[in-house]
């Protein structure tokens, strides 16, 4: 009788350690990639080569599309900055001009003392509208994102339209290449 409770035990305590193991690797596994090809063909290609090298060359004469969509509005945001900015100048060349006309800046230090007093100008005002600083530079990064999505509207996502392009283009190719 206690060689079957000694087998028993050993059986339970085996069963234990089984179950336990299987815990230990379902936590381990858990979350874990499939160990498999990650690239696979998509059912509909699987058959039809052709099929597959139309929707190839397809893709990437979208991704040139897009790729070059991307660089035109890249350079116009380059041109509009550069166009603030020339622009600022502009004021500030202005603003001197004018003084100049006046009599009042007839040399460098009146040029110098000018233009600080406009910064100082610049600063009283953004004071008295903002507050502070720091809600200028919100302002000024409200502007800039208002100004962006008005520039790339439906183009928002265009980076990754164009990585899931090529993603699917290598999946092509895997799939052209093993028919």
């Amino acid at each position: 009788m206690s060689g079957k409770k000694k087998d028993s035990d050993w059986l339970g305590v085996f069963i234990v350690l089984f179950i336990i193991i299987l815990l230990i690797l379902y936590v381990v596994s858990f979350g874990k990639l499939n160990i498999g090809n990650n690239l696979k063909a998509p059912n509909e290609f699987k058959d039809d080569k052709e099929q597959a090298q139309r929707r190839h060359n397809k893709l990437k004469a979208l991704i040139e599309k897009k790729e070059a969509l991307k660089i035109k509005l890249e350079k116009r945001f380059k041109r509009i900055y550069f166009l603030i900015r020339l622009g600022f100048v502009a004021v500030w060349a202005a603003y001197l001009y004018i003084f100049i006309l006046l009599g009042h800046v007839n040399n460098l230090e009146d040029v110098l003392n000018y233009s600080e007093a406009a910064i100082l100008g610049w600063v009283a005002l953004n004071f008295l509208t903002f507050g502070n600083l720091s809600t200028l530079n919100g302002f000024i990064d409200l502007i800039k994102m208002r100004l962006e999505n008005w520039i790339w509207g439906k183009h928002l996502n265009l980076d990754s339209k164009i990585e899931l392009n090529k993603q699917e283009v290598v999946v092509l190719e895997t799939t052209i290449n093993k028919a």
